[in-house]
């Protein structure tokens, strides 16, 4: 027993190191042999918990999809109506494009990284993102309960949108004036009802 736990705070570590790597330099400019070093192990070591590169990055964007998904529903347990739960991911937006200074989506990142539409990561991606389209159709939803369902998906696309374009140019810019209009048109969107 204590083996398989070593073991698997072994891999925890090396996921660790990767992912702190991937997020801040690039899953392209992060070499095996760099997390080997960092880690301080073997090659062997690394290849007995992962078999390529790519599957660290599967195992990383797992990981990140997780976390950043309770940071946001952390922000979200802050406000209780949906109107106030609709604002509040760009106030989250804000604070933590600030905290990350400017770096980013680790997602959209590795996007532009892998062009391979059948890539493992992509598929993670993609995911990561259909989550966060649902999580803000399902606000919409009850925003704009009484409306037509075509609407409702097109108000909850909208302000996809908003939140993806903001988040894209606070990283362009290394700045949250997108943010702060995506937020300004995100309150006559939702006062205009």
């Amino acid at each position: 027993m204590p083996t398989a736990t070593a073991t698997t705070s072994k891999r925890e570590e090396l996921l660790d190191i990767a992912s702190e790597m991937f997020y801040r330099q690039g899953f392209g400019a992060t070499g095996v042999k760099q997390i080997i070093e960092a880690a301080g192990i073997a090659k062997g070591t690394f290849y007995s918990h992962f078999d390529s590169k790519e599957e660290v990055g599967v195992a990383w964007l797992k990981k990140r999809h997780a976390t950043w998904n309770s940071w946001l529903k952390a922000k979200l347990e802050e406000v209780k109506s949906p109107k106030a739960k609709l604002l509040a991911i760009f106030e989250f937006l804000e604070s933590w494009m600030e905290e990350c200074e400017f770096r980013g989506c680790a997602f959209l990142n590795t996007l532009a990284e892998v062009p391979d539409r059948d890539n493992p990561m992509r598929r993670e991606i993609a995911a990561h993102k259909k989550d966060l389209q649902e999580l803000i159709q399902s606000l919409a939803s009850e925003h704009f309960a009484g409306k037509s369902g075509a609407y409702i998906r097109q108000k909850g696309t909208v302000i996809f949108l908003l939140f993806e374009g903001a988040l894209v140019e606070a990283q362009n810019f290394c700045d949250t004036w997108p943010i702060a209009a995506a937020r300004k048109e995100m309150r006559s969107l939702l006062n205009n009802e």
